[in-house]
């Protein structure tokens, strides 16, 4: 660890004396790898992004013009061995920015198939690599000996990068490690220290879709991963990919290096160009050049090419008549053998071609039968799950049902508790009025008036602020209240022809002698006093 720190050391040092550049992370930078070479991202990719068998160029130009060299290549041999397996061999060069590393990598990817479209899928890349400094502006004085300067200069390393994935129908769930187990061979020490694990987990839904004709196999592919970079922020992405057999077209953001965009075509059924650019948005990096990454990508394809004869099987050769070369004057004896060996050799080859018909026509039955029970299974299941969501939505209608006629009945409880508890209230305020005028005791304390009944008002206790003989004053007054908040009314009394403007009703005497004790809640200084209306 002493000697890679000293490495990083002095080469960062060299770096930031020519000029003020952000550090690479030391990662391949494969985060837009969506369809093509995939395996480079996770090396399980390789069973369904790649296409069965195909050769694959990729490259990365890192804040740079294209017409500079590319700072990563993978150039990827890949191919399904069967329908659980693949294989890829492939050659790559990654220039983190402090080294050079040039080798090759292995493939192989193994899925499980577990039934109910559940699948686990592990795979492993195989790295092999001669790394080197990347940076050769640093031409270190003869003199001095730095021996761990030398020892990097040329180093070949081991690495190994396994990758599990697990799916249910077209979720995937996925995770890998870039440098899980490393070697250097010319240190015999490990490559990396515990802590210069590159780790990343992903998820992603493959939806299929209907797209313009001609555009067949459609799908969208969004996916979401987190990576660990060691010596740097944790890179959080979003990357999706529409792809098609005519075209492709994908967009993605990195936290790091910011948004991407880019698209490619299918050419001549085999030939697949396409390009990505992206743009950095961390304040970091704004300024610096955008990244370019070209993709180019031939699929290979081994078509059967033999040709069936109509009305025999390629495992049965025709019968040949054989010619003759001499036509020989023949006795009628030997004409009627020869007419009789002919109509033989014509028999047989009328046999061989009503036998094969016969084979035709009963293998043309399986499928129709095949067909017809195919149909019926299928006409089954579709049966069975229209009655299965029928049966659902009259669950859920009648749960929905029994959730409202409970949530009602709650409602209408809860207002028949509060009618009766004030109910409860108003009867014990009026009986405690009751046991007062019983004992020839003042109703409350102050002025106090009640009537029987007063068209138009409620029964209650209203508190009085004034009463009136002329709607001017009366108006004055009521507009006096509402500038300090209150919205104060009044009835006409024709006992006395008085207009009594009160601050607000209360059903009980207790709450109309609080309202007046503490000033209508400080709201009003005034006297005020208490009218009753007995009955509505």
């Amino acid at each position: 660890m002493d000697k890679k720190y000293a490495i990083y050391a002095i080469l960062f040092a060299v770096l930031f004396s020519h000029a003020q550049e952000v550090a690479l992370p030391t990662d391949l930078r494969q985060h837009n790898l969506t369809e093509f070479n995939a395996s480079l991202f996770n090396p399980v990719f390789s069973l369904d992004r790649n296409n069965p068998e195909s050769i694959a160029w990729w490259s990365r130009y890192q804040w740079q013009t294209i017409d500079g060299d590319p700072t990563s290549i993978f150039l990827n041999y890949s191919r399904k061995i069967n329908t659980q397996s693949s294989i890829g061999v492939g050659f790559v060069q990654n220039n983190t920015g402090v080294f050079l590393n040039t080798g090759g990598v292995l493939n192989y990817a193994y899925a499980f198939d577990f039934g109910s479209n559940m699948q686990l899928s592990v795979g492993l890349n195989v790295f092999g690599y001669n790394s080197e400094i990347a940076d050769d502006r640093y031409n270190p004085n003869p003199e001095i000996l730095l021996p761990q300067l030398e020892l990097s200069k040329n180093a070949f390393i081991m690495q190994f990068a396994p990758g599990v994935r697990f799916s249910v129908d077209g979720f995937s769930v996925g995770f890998t490690a870039e440098n899980l187990f490393d070697y250097n061979f010319s240190t015999n020490k490990s490559a990396s220290a515990s802590d210069e694990k590159i780790y990343m987990g992903m998820i992603d839904y493959r939806l299929p879709l209907t797209l313009l004709s001609g555009a067949d196999n459609a799908y969208l592919l969004p996916m979401l991963y987190v990576k660990s970079v060691p010596y740097g922020d944790t890179q959080v992405g979003l990357n999706a990919l529409l792809s098609s057999n005519k075209f492709w077209l994908q967009g993605g953001y990195n936290s790091f290096y910011g948004i991407s965009g880019g698209l490619g075509g299918r050419f001549f059924k085999h030939l697949s160009l396409g390009a990505l650019i992206e743009y950095g948005l961390d304040a970091e990096i704004k300024d610096q050049d955008p990244s370019f990454e070209i993709i180019a990508a031939y699929t290979l394809s081994s078509p059967d090419a033999r040709k069936k004869v109509v009305g025999f099987e390629e495992d049965e050769v025709p019968v040949e008549l054989e010619k003759t070369e001499d036509v020989i004057p023949l006795e009628d004896g030997d004409r009627i053998a020869e007419e009789e060996k002919m109509q033989k050799e014509l028999s047989k080859a009328e046999a061989l071609a009503q036998k094969n018909a016969l084979k035709k026509e009963k293998k043309q039955k399986r499928v129709r039968g095949r067909k017809k029970k195919a149909l019926a299974e299928e006409l089954r299941v579709a049966q069975e799950l229209a009655e299965a969501k029928r049966l659902k939505e009259e669950q859920e209608a009648a749960a929905l049902a029994k959730a409202i006629q409970m949530k009602e009945q709650k409602r209408l409880d809860s207002i028949k508790a509060i009618e009766l508890a004030l109910a409860k209230k108003i009867q014990d305020d009026l009986d405690m009025i009751a046991a007062r005028k019983k004992a020839g005791k003042a109703v409350t304390q102050g002025h106090y008036e009640e009537v029987e009944k007063l068209q138009g008002q409620k029964a209650g206790f209203y508190l009085i602020g004034n009463v009136y003989g002329t709607s001017r004053y009366r108006d004055i007054f009521v507009e006096s209240l509402k500038k300090k908040g209150i919205d104060a009314k009044y009835f006409y009394l024709e006992k006395t022809k008085w207009d009594y403007v009160y601050l607000e009703r209360f059903d009980t005497l207790s709450e109309a002698e609080a309202a007046r004790d503490n000033k209508f809640n400080g709201k009003y200084a005034e006297k005020t006093w208490i009218f009753r209306i007995i009955g509505d």
